[in-house]
């Protein structure tokens, strides 16, 4: 995902917080990533083409980004249903995307 999606979504425009928002960036892919399989390297491909999934990210990114203060006079807000919406979608695509495959390597070997 691009930094400059992101920023604009935090509607960041200076380079001050490039670092911080690309460690937040890391950690919101793994952390989608494995919520939806143990085995994320295997299946690349899916994540790269799934709108659900860069809209987990995104939206985890911004969570935080927002809420990275550990003491804070404003009140911390939980993950949004948006964010819990995306998860399902893609576990629900997931799926699909995993049964294809099987269905594909099924074919595959009753031809050979």
């Amino acid at each position: 995902m691009e930094l400059e999606q992101i920023k604009k979504h935090l509607r960041v425009i200076d380079d001050f917080e490039d670092d911080t928002i690309l460690m937040y960036l890391e950690w919101s892919e793994e952390k989608v990533k494995d919520a939806i399989t143990n085995e994320p390297s295997l299946h690349i491909e899916f994540f790269n083409i799934n709108s659900h999934y860069q809209r987990a990210v995104i939206l985890l990114t911004a969570h935080y980004f927002n809420n990275r203060l550990p003491l804070s006079d404003k009140p911390q807000y939980n993950l949004t249903f948006g964010f819990r919406d995306a998860l399902s979608h893609l576990q629900a695509n997931f799926l699909t995307y995993k049964k294809e495959l099987e269905t594909e390597v099924d074919a595959y070997d009753s031809f050979n």
